[in-house]
Order: C-alpha cells, then structure tokens, then sequence
C-alpha cells in the first residue's frame, strides 16, 4: 500500500496544472459548505442560547391561574423549585423565577410602551454565565448589581434607545403604569440606575429591574413564584428528557381543606372537598352520585354551590340558605381568616362521601384555597379522602391541572386554545422544552441547513462533472502507462486503488485548504461592525458582529461527505482503467 500512495502523490505532482484547477475549485465548494454551516449553527445558537434561554429557557414550567388561566403564580415556590433541582440533577445548569409585565413607561415629557422584566442579582454567577451576558448586555452607565442599591425607589436599566426615546438618564425617574396579577391598575416609580446596548432589538424594549422588587409591585407574596425557566448544560441532549420528567413529578394530588366549621354557635370539623361543575359531563356525576336529602341539585350546581353531609347539618343545624362559617389554618399564612358560605344542599352520607364532609363547586372553592394555601402534608391525617374508585371521584378538583406534554409549537398552541374553552378553575400548569416553545426555530435552522446543502449539492455537481471529465483525460493519456504497469505484473485492483487514492489525495488537500481558507474568511467578516439599531438583523449579530460557530464533527462530517462523494465519482473510472488489457494499452497511440 505505501507503494501506491506514492505512485498516487508523484502522479498528483507530475499533473499540477490541471490538479490545481480542481483543488481550487473543490476548495471554494468546502469553503462555502463550512461558511454557510458555521453561519447557520451560529444562529441557531443565538436562538437558543442567547434568546430562547433567556426568554423561557431550555425547559419551562408555566402556571396560569384565575379567570382566563392568564396569572402565572406557583402558591408554593418551595415545592416547585425543589422538584426542578431533583428532576434535573447534575445537568442543571441554572433556573430563573421568569417574570414581565407589559407597561405604559412615562419619562421626561415622553411615553412609550415598555416591557419590566424581573432579574435575580443575588444568585453566584459563574464565570461561563457572567461572561455571558456580557456579551449580550453592554452597560454604558452604572452596573447590573445597581439594581440590589436601597438608596432609590426600584432601581431599573434600560437600553439607550429606549433611554433616549424616553428622554431620560441616569438617576432620572421613569413612572409606570400597569396591571397587578389581582387585576387591578397600579402605578410606580422607577429609577434610572443603568444604561446598556444591546444589539438584540427584541431585548431593547426590555427593562430590567430585580426580581423582588418586581414581585413587590405586581403582588407576588414571598412563597409564591412565577413560571420557571431552566437552563441546562446539554439541552440538545437533555431537554424533553427533563421536562417529561419534571411533568411527571408535578402529577397533582386531591385539593382539599381540613376545616373547623361553625354554625349557630356550634364548632365541627370537616373536610371540604371542591368538585367540577362547569362541565355537562362532571355535573352529570355529581347528580347521579348525591342523593339530596334538602336543597335542589340545581342550586348546588350553581358556582356558588355548597353540600353538606347530613351528619354535619344535623350537628349544625343547617338547612338550605343557611349561613356556615369555615376557617383553617393556612401553611405559609399566620393570620386565619374566616370565610363564610350559604349552603345550598344537604347530601345523605354513606362510606363513598363520608360523613364528615362538605363538598363545594370549584368556582367558589379554588379562590378561598389558593389565597391562604393549606399545609395538605399535614392536613391529610384529619381530613377524609374519597377513594379513587368512588362513582364521582374524576368529578373531584385536584391541586391543579397538568396539562398534557407536547412535542411542537402547533401541539403548544391547540392545547391552550383547548384548555380555554374548557373553563376549569384550579391552576393550569404545563411543562414544555425548548422544542415546543421554540420548534420554529429548530424548522429555521433546517430550512437553513437544507437550503445551505442544495446549494452545495449543486456546486459539488459541477465539481463531480470535473473529476470525471479530468479523470478521463488521465486515464487517456497515461493509457502506454497503465499498459506498461499491467504488464510488470501489476494487478487490476492496483490500478484501481491508484486512481481512487490519487482523488481521496486531491480531496483531502483541497478540503483542508478550503477549511484553512473558511475560518480566516470567517475570521475577517466577523471584523466587520453592523449597525443595525431598531433593525430584526440585529437577532444575527453578536455584539454588533456577524456570529460563526463552526463544530469540529460539522467540519469532519462536511470533509467526510466530499471524500465520499470523491471516492464514488473518482470508482467507475478508475475500475475502466483496470480492466483495460496490457496489450490494448501498449499498443494505444495518440
């Protein structure tokens, strides 16, 4: 074999002209292939890491609670942010509280329509993450940890051209106006503490203000939490992994109350469980599975529906339109507040509904649990739980809602569409990787990556074309050779192997030159500054750069395929020369 490969490489030098042409122009083909790759998986990771990451994170998990499933508030953040570290382990690379509100904005004399968006300044940054967002966020005045000063009323940093369209700078004050998650229109005022560029114009519209502050102002209490966005090592990888297992964790249990109830100067103890009744098919089980001893089941259907057992009226003293006071003690709450319902309907109990029991519609029941939430760990010892294979047990609420996993932007978006037509009142939590939230990115870079290799494809037809057409000029003239060589006692396959060697040699130096000539193109067109300001090419750029990421297996891959593509063009001819006869071949005369 080491004979060969040096008839291959003497045989390459003896014909450098027309060698050269080809090298060059497969050269040019790699250059373009690993350009365009490199500029493509440099996008994707703007998307992803730079965008999608910060915008929702590689897994999110989202809770919409209320009218319109439209406030995202977790009542335990302890409990959730514990299941996200278990759930990710080692792979974990961060998690975030995500929360922005959409404002009017006033500065000095102007207004503009704004997004607050709430950062953790107390979290321990790593080297990794802090270089990050240095290299998407550039402070012009003051620094990011000015938003943990004490000094001003909700220090906040904003863009520059956010800055100026306000008119405002450093220490100016900026009031806002906007809606609490209760609902209700609130104003506040924030102050200039920081100026930064951003060359993303999604990110300049954005103005950032510390997490607490923001909770403080949109009514978040210190146990609640947002939506939560998590940043993983290897999210290629790891992603719909943890995020299946995540939404596994989150599997909900019964939602019920251990109360002390009073009537008529009397104190008891009971359970109250809530039961659906927004929907035909759950109001058609809880009929067929209450027998009403008082009241109408109409009524208690109603959304301000609530059944008491008989067991419980007689001790009571209740009958329908009566008055019952219930309190409980709340996990996180010290104050205990009383509640006060009017019953609409007294049940015969028996071993499926137990006798200690009120049963109450989700509509008046969910807003009273989720605004103190019960300890349900230590409540389950006092409270009756109906068994799972009693008749009107899926009628019965739970913590929340999961929604179902889905695997693309367009499963994402029937599922909300869904779960707003069916008007449940518990919360809505939903778990969802990078590929549901951000699947049209992924279409993005394939359509990219298609378009890149079609192009390619084509310049690669033409370079087949010449690898044939020069092969056969070879083989032509070196036909005496290939004659005299036969002759000596060469074999067939020989043959064959010095030509196909002669065109993997070709190859390989003109991919490596080509790879060579792409990273020192890359390198000068990355020099280059754009201004693209109020521009969507700016999503592009990398502090106002174009962005390459070459990939040592992209290269290797790219390299690979043209070989192969080399080796099959370069067979045919080359097994033509073989077979030719010694005598043929020496007797060949041009």
């Amino acid at each position: 074999m080491k004979f060969l490969i040096m008839i291959s490489l003497r045989n390459l030098l003896r014909q450098k002209r027309r060698n050269i042409l080809l090298g060059s122009a497969m050269a040019f083909g790699v250059l373009i292939l690993v350009l365009a790759t490199s500029f493509s998986h440099g996008i994707s990771d703007i998307m992803f890491n730079k965008i999608v990451a910060y915008v929702a994170g590689h897994v999110n998990v989202s809770i919409r609670e209320g009218k319109g499933q439209m406030i995202s508030i977790f009542r335990d953040r302890d409990r959730l942010v514990k299941i996200v570290k278990e759930k990710t382990g080692d792979k974990l690379k961060d998690y975030d509280e995500g929360i922005g509100i959409f404002l009017r904005a006033i500065g000095n004399g102007k207004a503009e329509n704004m997004v607050l968006v709430g950062v953790n300044m107390n979290k321990t940054y790593s080297d990794e993450q802090r270089k990050e967002y240095e290299e998407s966020f550039h402070m012009i005045e003051g620094m990011f940890r000015d938003l943990l000063s004490t000094d001003v009323e909700n220090p906040v940093i904003l863009s520059k051209e956010k800055a100026a369209l306000l008119n405002v700078k450093k220490s100016d004050t900026i009031r806002v106006r906007f809606n609490n998650i209760y609902g209700q229109t609130q104003s506040a005022r924030l102050t200039v503490t920081g100026i930064m560029s951003n060359d993303n114009i999604f990110m300049q519209g954005v103005m950032f203000v510390e997490i607490k502050n923001i909770k403080e102002m949109m009514g978040y209490r210190p146990y609640e939490s947002t939506a939560i966005h998590i940043t993983l090592k290897n999210p290629q990888a790891d992603a719909v992994q943890i995020a299946d297992s995540i939404h596994e964790a989150l599997k909900p249990g019964p939602a019920f109350i251990a109360a002390d109830l009073s009537a008529n100067g009397i104190r008891a103890k009971a359970t109250i469980i809530p039961y659906m009744g927004n929907d035909d098919a759950m109001k058609k089980i809880i009929s067929s599975s209450f027998t009403l001893i008082s009241g109408k089941m109409d009524d208690v259907l109603m959304k301000s529906g609530v059944m008491v057992s008989d067991r419980i009226a007689a001790k009571l003293g209740l009958t329908p339109g009566s008055k019952m006071e219930f309190r409980y003690k709340p996990k996180f709450e010290a104050k205990i507040i009383p509640h006060s319902v009017e019953i609409k309907g007294v049940f015969r109990s028996d071993m499926t509904t137990g006798s200690d029991t009120v049963y109450m519609h989700e509509a008046l029941f969910y807003p009273k649990f989720y605004d103190r939430v019960p300890d349900l760990t230590a409540d389950v010892k006092d409270a009756f739980l109906p068994s799972p294979e009693a008749p009107f047990y899926k009628a019965l609420g739970t913590e929340w809602v999961l929604l179902d996993r889905t695997r693309d932007s367009d499963e994402m978006r029937k599922k909300y569409r869904s779960i707003s037509k069916r008007k449940i009142k518990a919360a809505a939590v939903d778990v969802n990787s990078m590929y549901e939230s951000a699947s049209d990115v992924l279409k993005l870079e394939g359509a990219l990556n298609i378009i890149t290799f079609g192009a390619v494809l084509v310049l690669f037809f033409i370079i087949v074309v010449g690898v044939i057409n020069t092969l056969r000029m070879t083989i032509r003239e070196r036909t005496r050779e290939i004659g005299t060589i036969r002759a000596i006692g060469m074999q067939k396959k020989d043959v064959r192997t010095i030509f196909i060697l002669e065109s993997v040699f070709l190859t390989l130096f003109a991919s490596a030159a080509g790879t060579i000539l792409s990273f020192i193109t890359m390198w000068l067109m990355s020099l280059k500054t754009f201004n693209v300001i109020d521009n969507p090419m700016g999503i592009l750029l990398v502090k106002q750069h174009l962005y390459f990421l070459p990939t040592i297996g992209g290269v290797v891959k790219n390299i690979l395929l043209i070989l192969a593509i080399s080796v099959v063009t370069a067979y045919f001819p080359a097994k033509r020369a073989a077979g030719m006869r010694a005598a043929d071949a020496l007797r060949h005369y041009e």
